[in-house]
Order: C-alpha cells, then sequence, then structure tokens
C-alpha cells in the first residue's frame, strides 16, 4: 500500500466506519435507492471493503487490490474450508436479505390515465415499485440454486401482485415437451402462486382462441394448457373407473335397492390419500412428470395401498388442483363441457365403430351431437363428473349458486332412487333461472295465442278479469293455490266415480248409434269423460260447477230410459247418484275446505319467499339479485325462493331460444343441461315416468299428456339430451324444448321433434302397453284365457305403420326400451304370454332406431342384468326369442361390417351368452353356445352362416382398440369349450391357427 500525499484522517466513529447493525442499515438504504442490485453490491463492496476502510483511516489510496487468499489460508489452517465459508457468508446475506423482503409493505400500485403508474405516494407502493425492480434483476439468477431462493422469496411476497408477464414466463414449457422450462421454480413457490401460473396461462389461452391466433381444441383436455396436463390423467381415471361404467350404463333396473346409489362415495376419500393431500395422487404425479416436483417425493406414498374408488382419487385430485380459485373451477368446468360434447351420449363409442363416410369432412360437431342418444351410460360419466366437482369444491361462488341447488337436489335423489314432484319443481325453478332471458329479448318476445299454449282438452282460459276466489280468507294472489286444489280434488272425485261405475255405463260419450234419439231427448249430453276433460283444462271454476254436471249425468240416464226397458238403467243411476250424495261430494267439499284452511296457517306462519328470475305463469320481472348475508354452512336465504317450491308448482318450461353475443366461460346453461344427462339421473327419471305410464295413465285410462308430472319429465329427459348438442355450441346458443303439450305451433315457429313426443307418440307407448297387458290376460292362467279360447275377445293385430317417422324421438325410444326391460324382469310375464309381447315391442324399436339398435350400450346392458336375474330357471322360449331378435339386429342396414362386429351390442350379446354357459347346459349348452355365436359373427360381417368372415379374422389379428371388448369376450367363449371344438370354430369364422398361435 502506497501513501498519497497526507489526507485528514477519518475519525474512528461508527458513521466513518460502519459494522454490525450500522452496517445493515447503510446497506438497506442504499438497496432502498437503488435501480440495479448488482451495481449497488459491487458499489457497496469498494466503498465499505478492508482496503477502503483502511484508506479511510490513514488517509492514503490502495496501490492493488487486497488479496483475500491470505485470510482464506488462514481460515483453512483452523479447518474453515472455503466452500463453508462462502456458504455461511451467502446464507447470512440470504438470511437478511429475505428478512428484509417480507417486512417490506406492499399496496397496488396506481396507474395513471394514460395506464402508466404513477410515483410511489405510500410506503406500500414504494414496496412494491422496489420489489419488481428487485423482481427484474433476480430473474437472471434463476438458474443459480444459491440465488433462487432470493426470487422464490420476492414472488411469494408479491403474491397476487405478481405481474401476469411473470406468470407467463413462469408457465413456459419446453419445446415439444409438457414439462415446464423453470419447473423448479416453480416447484418452490407453493401452491397458490402454482394455481396463479395455470390461471395465467388459461388466460392467455382464451384470449388467443377469441383472437382467432388458436384453436378452440387448445381449451379442451388434449390441448397444451398446463391445467390440461394436470387434470387429464384424474379425468382419464375417473371416466375409466369399472365400477363406475357398470352402473353407469345399467340404465334400467328392477328394484329400488339397485337404483339406488351412494355419490358420497364417489367423492369420499379415504384418511391416507386425505393426510396426503398435495404429495400424493393423480395431479402431484403428473406435475413430477412436467418437472414441477421430484417424481421421488411421492414414492413413498404411491405405494401404499388405495381403498378408495378411482373417482374418488381422481376428484380430490383436481380439488387439490383448483384449491378455491373460481377461475380454475371455470376452466375445469369448461374442459369437461367440451369432453361431453365430443364423446357424450354414446358419440363416442359410435366414432370408434363407425368408418368416416365420404361427407365426414362436411360434418360439424353440432351435426354429430343432435344425433345424441338419450341413453348416454357411461360415455356420459363427464356429466358425472361435473356434479361431483361441484359438490365437492366447497363454497362456491355466486355465479354457481343456483348450479349447486340443482345439483345437490338431484344428488339426493340419485341417493334415496326417486325423484318426487317438489324436486322436480324445484329443479324447473333453478332452470327458469339458469336460462332466464334478458330483459330485452323479454320485451321483444312474441306472446303466445291464449288457447295455444297446452294441449286440446287442458288448455287454460286466459282472462284480463280475475277469476271470482273460491275461498275470501285466502291472498288475492293464490288463484294458481285454488286452481290446483280444485282440479286435485276434482280428479280424485271422479276417479271414485270411475270405481263405482262398475260397468262403464256413464264414462263414454252416448251416440244415436248407441242409444236411438238420443241426441233429440237429450239437450246437453254429460259423462265421466267429458267431465275429466273440463278437469284438466280447469274449466271448473268452482266444486258446485262440478256438482252440476255430475247431477246432470244421472238426470240424463233416468230422463231417456224410461218405462219398464229402461228400469235397470234408472236403478244403477241412482244407486250411483245417492253414493255421490252421501259420500263422494261431501268429502271433496271437506277436503276443499281443509287444505284451505292449512294454506292459510302457513301463509300466517312463514313470510312469502322471493320471486323466482323468469317464474312460471306470474308474469313478473326478472328481480335483480340483492346483496344477502351468508349463513355458516354458506348458504343463501335467498335459496328459499327455490326449495320452498312444492309438487303443485310442477308445471313445464315455455319453449325459448337465444343466441349469446357474449359468452360466459363457462356456459351454465351446458352445465345445467349435464346434471340432467348424467346417466344415475337418467335412471332416476325415466323409473319414474315407467311408473306413471302404469300405475296413473294406464289404471285411470287418462291421456298421458294431460298427467300434470308426465309432460315436466319429458321435458327434462330432452334438455339432458341436447346437452351435447348446447356443449358442441359452447354456449353460443341455448334454448330449452317444448314440452309437447301445444295444439298448434306458433306461426313462423320452427317445427319440434319434442312436440311430437309427448302429444302424438307417447299415447303409442300407452297402446303398447295395454296391448301388452291384453296379451297376458289372454295366456294361461289369465282371466281373460277362457274367452280367447271360445273366440269371445281378440289379440290386437302387432302394428307398425304407426311408429312410422319416430327415428329422431329418443325419449319415447328410451321409454319403450325401459318398458320391455321392466317386461322381462322375473315375474312380470309368462312363458306364453311373451311370445305375443316381445314382437310387439321389438316392431316399435326397429322403427324408433331407424333399424340401427347397434350402439345401444345401457340398453343391452340392462337386458342382460334382467335376463341373468332368472338364473337356471330363464324359460327357452324367452333365450330363443331374445337371441333371434339381437341377431337379427347385428344385420342393420345402413352400418358396415366392422363397426357391427366391434358394436356394443356384440360385445353384450357374446357376455350373455358365455353367462348363461356359465350357468350350465340347462340354460345354454355348449353346441348352443357356438353356433349362436357362429350366426352372430356371420350376422355382423354380412356373410352366410358357414361361411369364413375377412373382416372378423383381420380383426382378429390387429390390435384395434374397438374391437378388444368383443374379442374379450370371444376369448372367454373359446376358454370354457374344448380345445378341439375351440379349433374348429375359429376355422369356421376363418381365423388363422398359426397367427393366432403366435400371438397366443
Amino acid at each position: 500500500m502506497t501513501t498519497t500525499p497526507p489526507a485528514a484522517a477519518a475519525a474512528a466513529t461508527p458513521a466513518n466506519f460502519p459494522c454490525g447493525p450500522a452496517a445493515k442499515r447503510h446497506i438497506r438504504q442504499a438497496f432502498r435507492n437503488s435501480n440495479d442490485a448488482r451495481t449497488t453490491i459491487a458499489d457497496f463492496q469498494q466503498s465499505n471493503g478492508l482496503h477502503a476502510a483502511f484508506s479511510k483511516a490513514f488517509g492514503t489510496v490502495p496501490a492493488q487490490e487486497l488479496d483475500p487468499s491470505p485470510a482464506l489460508d488462514f481460515l483453512s489452517h483452523l479447518g474453515v474450508s472455503r466452500h463453508e465459508v462462502h456458504t455461511r457468508v451467502g446464507a447470512g446475506l440470504r438470511s437478511a436479505i429475505e428478512d428484509e423482503i417480507g417486512r417490506m409493505p406492499i399496496a397496488p400500485l396506481t396507474i395513471g390515465s394514460n395506464g402508466v403508474p404513477r410515483p410511489p405516494s405510500t410506503p406500500g407502493e414504494a414496496g412494491h415499485r422496489a420489489l419488481l425492480h428487485l423482481l427484474k434483476s433476480a430473474w437472471q439468477f434463476r438458474d443459480v440454486p444459491e440465488l433462487r431462493p432470493v426470487l422464490v422469496c420476492v414472488l411469494k411476497r408479491l403474491g397476487d401482485f405478481t405481474p401476469v408477464p411473470m406468470l407467463l414466463r413462469l408457465g413456459v414449457k419446453k419445446s415439444e415437451s409438457t414439462e415446464l422450462r423453470n419447473a423448479d421454480l416453480v416447484g418452490q413457490l407453493g401452491p397458490h402462486l402454482q394455481r396463479l401460473v395455470w390461471e395465467a396461462d388459461w388466460d392467455a389461452k382464451v384470449e388467443s382462441v377469441g383472437k382467432g391466433e388458436s384453436s378452440e381444441e387448445e381449451l379442451t383436455l388434449g390441448g397444451c394448457t398446463i391445467l390440461a396436463d394436470m387434470i387429464r390423467a384424474p379425468v382419464a381415471s375417473y371416466l375409466s373407473d369399472l365400477s363406475l361404467e357398470r352402473e353407469a350404463d345399467l340404465a334400467f333396473v328392477g328394484t329400488m335397492s339397485e337404483r339406488r346409489f351412494a355419490t358420497k362415495f364417489r367423492r369420499m376419500v379415504g384418511a391416507k390419500e386425505a393426510e396426503a393431500s398435495g404429495n400424493a395422487g393423480e395431479t402431484m404425479s403428473t406435475l413430477a412428470s412436467m418437472g414441477v416436483t421430484k417424481a421421488a417425493s411421492n414414492t413413498e406414498n404411491n405405494t401404499e395401498e388405495k381403498t378408495d374408488p378411482f373417482s374418488a382419487v381422481a376428484i380430490a385430485s383436481i380439488k387439490e388442483t383448483v384449491g378455491s380459485r373460481p377461475k380454475l373451477l371455470g376452466a375445469v368446468l369448461d374442459m369437461l363441457i367440451a369432453e361431453h360434447a365430443a364423446k357424450g351420449g354414446g358419440i363416442g363409442c359410435a366414432k370408434k365403430t363407425t368408418p368416416d363416410t365420404e361427407n365426414a369432412e362436411t360434418t360439424t360437431a353440432t351435426d354429430v351431437a343432435s344425433q345424441a342418444s338419450l341413453l348416454g351410460g357411461a360415455t356420459n360419466l363427464s356429466c358425472t363428473m361435473v356434479a361431483d366437482v361441484l359438490l365437492s369444491f366447497g363454497h362456491l361462488p355466486r355465479t354457481y349458486e343456483v348450479l349447486d341447488i340443482m345439483a345437490r337436489i338431484l344428488d339426493a335423489s340419485v341417493q334415496s332412487g326417486s325423484i318426487s314432484d317438489s324436486a322436480i319443481a324445484q329443479v324447473q325453478g333453478c332452470l327458469r333461472t339458469i336460462f332466464r332471458p334478458s330483459e330485452s329479448e323479454k320485451a321483444h318476445a312474441r306472446p303466445s295465442p291464449p288457447g295455444k299454449d297446452r294441449a286440446e282438452g287442458t288448455k287454460i282460459k286466459l282472462s284480463l278479469k280475475k277469476a271470482p276466489t273460491l275461498f275470501p280468507d285466502l291472498p288475492a294472489d293464490d288463484s294458481e293455490f285454488e286452481r290446483k286444489l280444485l282440479q286435485r280434488v276434482v280428479k280424485k272425485a271422479i276417479s271414485l266415480l270411475k270405481e263405482n261405475d262398475y260397468q262403464g255405463l256413464f264414462l263414454n260419450p252416448v251416440t244415436d248409434e248407441i242409444a236411438p234419439g238420443y241426441s233429440s231427448i237429450i239437450e246437453t249430453p254429460m259423462c265421466i269423460r267429458t267431465m275429466e276433460q273440463k278437469m284438466l283444462s280447469s274449466a271448473y271454476r268452482s266444486i258446485d260447477e262440478f256438482k252440476d254436471d255430475t247431477l246432470l249425468l244421472f238426470s240424463n240416464c233416468c230422463k231417456y230410459n224410461v218405462g219398464a226397458a229402461g228400469q235397470w238403467f234408472r236403478t244403477e243411476a241412482n244407486r250411483q247418484k245417492k253414493i255421490w250424495r252421501e259420500t263422494i261430494y261431501p268429502q271433496s267439499k271437506s277436503t276443499l275446505k281443509v287444505e284451505a284452511a292449512k294454506r292459510k296457517k302457513r301463509l300466517k306462519q312463514k313470510p312469502k319467499p322471493p320471486p323466482l328470475a323468469f317464474a312460471p305463469g306470474k308474469g313478473a320481472k326478472p328481480s335483480v339479485p340483492t346483496p344477502t348475508k351468508r349463513t355458516k354452512d354458506g348458504k343463501e336465504k335467498e335459496d328459499a325462493a327455490i326449495s320452498n317450491l312444492t309438487a303443485q308448482d310442477v308445471k313445464p318450461l315455455p319453449p325459448w331460444k337465444r343466441r349469446k353475443t357474449e359468452l360466459e366461460v363457462p356456459s351454465l346453461q351446458c352445465l345445467a343441461s349435464m346434471l340432467l344427462a348424467d346417466p344415475f339421473v337418467v335412471r332416476v327419471l325415466l323409473d319414474r315416468v315407467q311408473k306413471i305410464l302404469r300405475a296413473d295413465v294406464l289404471k285411470e285410462k287418462s291421456v298421458p299428456g294431460g298427467h300434470p308430472v308426465l309432460p315436466s319429465l319429458f321435458q327434462l329427459l330432452n334438455i339432458g339430451r341436447i346437452s351435447t348438442q348446447l356443449c358442441a355450441l359452447k354456449g353460443k346458443q341455448s334454448f330449452i324444448p317444448d314440452a309437447g303439450l301445444r295444439n298448434v305451433l306458433t306461426e313462423g315457429e320452427e317445427f319440434s321433434p319434442y312436440y311430437e313426443s309427448t302429444r302424438n307418440c307417447l299415447p303409442l307407448v300407452s297402446k303398447l302397453l295395454l296391448d301388452a297387458d291384453l296379451d297376458r290376460r289372454m295366456s294361461i292362467n289369465g282371466d281373460l284365457y277362457d274367452a280367447a279360447l271360445q273366440d269371445a275377445c281378440q289379440r290386437p293385430e302387432v302394428m307398425t305403420d304407426e311408429w312410422d317417422r319416430t327415428s329422431s324421438l329418443f325419449d319415447i325410444r328410451a321409454v319403450v326400451e325401459g318398458a320391455l326391460i321392466h317386461l322381462l324382469q322375473p315375474g312380470n310375464t309368462s312363458e306364453t304370454a311373451i311370445k305375443h309381447q316381445l314382437p310387439r315391442f321389438i316392431a316399435a324399436l326397429d322403427k324408433l332406431s331407424g333399424g340401427n339398435m347397434l350402439n345401444e350400450r345401457p340398453f343391452f346392458v340392462s337386458l342382460t342384468n334382467a335376463l341373468l336375474r332368472y338364473k337356471s330357471k330363464l324359460p327357452h322360449s324367452i333365450r330363443d326369442l331374445v337371441t333371434g331378435f339381437m341377431i337379427r339386429w347385428l344385420q342393420a342396414e345402413g352400418a358396415s361390417a366392422t363397426s357391427a362386429i366391434c358394436s356394443p351390442l356384440h360385445e353384450c350379446f357374446m357376455h350373455l351368452l358365455n353367462e348363461w354357459s356359465a350357468l350350465g347346459n340347462v340354460v345354454l349348452p355348449r353346441d348352443l353356445l357356438l353356433s349362436l355365436s357362429e350366426e352372430a359373427v356371420a350376422a355382423s360381417s354380412r356373410v352366410q352362416v358357414g361361411e369364413k368372415s375377412e373382416t372378423f379374422a383381420k380383426l382378429w389379428t390387429s390390435d384395434d382398440d374397438s374391437f378388444a371388448a368383443v374379442k374379450e369376450q370371444c376369448t372367454k367363449m373359446l376358454a370354457i369349450v374344448p380345445e378341439a371344438r375351440a379349433r374348429e370354430w375359429k376355422e369356421k369364422i376363418g381365423i388363422a391357427l398359426d397367427t393366432d398361435a403366435a400371438q397366443t
């Protein structure tokens, strides 16, 4: 060290020679006033280093830089390595910096009108700006393990204030890989920041798709978003859960216990998985494959035996990925919407078994989705997953509240195995709120003409004048309750009239052909049918009007039947009139009085709930939801508007259609329709339809369209069926199908097949069930068997023309399929009756399906389940009939040989044969097993029995996934027959034995 001209030596004071806390304050102040951390550190080392201290103390200038090697050598002599020195110094500095970053205040920056942040005016804004500068400087050290913790500390301190460009940088992937470029850094950020990265990446893709720079495929499970990579494995695990697939394919079951499904097990995770949440499961293993975490951290947890179903683990993994971020929840639901549009409603199964056609290029996703089946079965498990994701999320955002209510109502119905009228009304209330039109659309909407909104015979008279109230004590606006109460009471009274009219004397209108001169004697004819029609159309405004019609009914009989010839008719009329006056009429009046008193009491005790948006029949404007206080369990008091709906509020929704200019992601209309397309919900709805048809429509001999609940059920089923179409439209267009009750379509309105379903074709189902019941009664042990032997009554012919042009009515097809499954349940038919009953159903299904039943997997799985309930007591006549029509359906016209061979029908047929064969030769001998399988292969291959099938042999030697299920069933069949017979079977089919042996 050389000296310069003597300068004034600095006094030995803490201000001149800062050390300890003073040095910390000095460097802290330097960092605050600096824009470049690297330059600040270099300047601080130069001005406060050992050389500078000596120069300041002695007033000299160092001639050269001091070499720290002697000091390091001295420390090494003491046993302290240079690495340890550097590590301790670096750790101390890093700890100090992290402590200082953690104490730094932070607040949002104020943005000026020009979009540029204004100068900081508060310590929080100053700290925010300083952290951003430090983040910019520290980013270059992201690959240095020793300095990376400082960058992580800055990012964690910024939290939600982390700039979006920085989040996008963190989410950049390696080229042609799903692994993140900064995987090690992202893995240290913690769940909150990681979810911010997923959100930023998703928002960037959404913006890119909106600008047309990327295709919509980027926002699906097959896209390249980080979130898609995260949940792809859990979704695949859920959708491929074998136990869940088997239950979903059982569209029709025989007992209530089979219909009940414990949905909580789909979402419940055991203690081991719950304890290891965040480290185990599909999500974190996906993180490991992306490089976000190390795979070694999951080794111990993955080796543990999992006791929970795959669906529960998948839902837990998705919940762990999404956390409490509403945007991530919406992204997951949007990807499930795209998944349902691509594969739901049996579309995925049809794509596998149907080869590409010439018009495949011109066929859009919406066109394909419009042909989706009502019975989607396992292909609709994405809808089930939507319900589980919503119900397991916890407290949902306000946007999803009505959807959550609807999911909870349907979930409770699935668990109980039945859906009540009040549950139907509440679901309709949710749909009215979700599908509500905007104010401008309601203003321009064309009102339906009076009397055209319901079917003929069920018209509601519209008048500007208020009808006189039946009960003056009730509120003036309670006319709807009065109408429904009176309708219910009159319906009960009519039912009692039918029971007392054993001979059906007053049931139908009397014509001059039956009673000569009747019209000239009786001025006002009356019958029970006429009274029933007036009841359905709400023509009775009081019980006295119904009383007048009933007395007129009996007086007309006595007036026409005079003299000795009419003595019996007059006696019968007086007998029924006496029962009416003494029993039926007093009970009806008493019921009206009691129910009115109960209603009045309820109105006094409980305040009227707020009106629903788009409420039916009220004409009220959609109310804007006001902020309400949340209860402890997260529910809102507004829920009472839906939960208070009862069976009296069941009413079909008016048909509605709307196009959207501003899309919401995800579409609530799509999600609501998916909840109704859940295979477990569809099973409950169809069971309710079957019960109504058998218990109400057939027994009471009423019109199906006039039933108070049946049209609503069909509308809910059709909303679920069009879910694939709504999802394919991505929420750009939403509509509610018509319930099928209107007599004439509104002028200019497009024809809807849903209108045709309920009004015109549902009576054909009633007729089909009546004919089947008549076949049972005319068979052995039936009450009409003797009359049939004497030709006193004849069986109705099997009619097929009446089912023409019904191939687009998927709801009617599902009802007929369910009725056939119910008929084939043990104890519901006889061996002699089934010979006449089954052809009726097969003829109807041929027309309803257009002759193509290849992809009706839920129907055939349910059919197999019903037939196997017979066990070894299966009648051979039923076996032969069932195998006969299944083989005939394999010859579906318009379908290729490949699609028929790989179809679910072929798989279920072979499975049924294997199960029958396992019951022994009493049910299905081995020779018959092989011959039936040969017939099935020949029918599906479009060749004659005994000819070799090149298509089947080619598929047998290929690795086609669509053929794997059929091949598995054929292999099981060959395993239970002698080897020689198996070789003979293969030779007949055309399978090369050497090739098959090589594969084995």
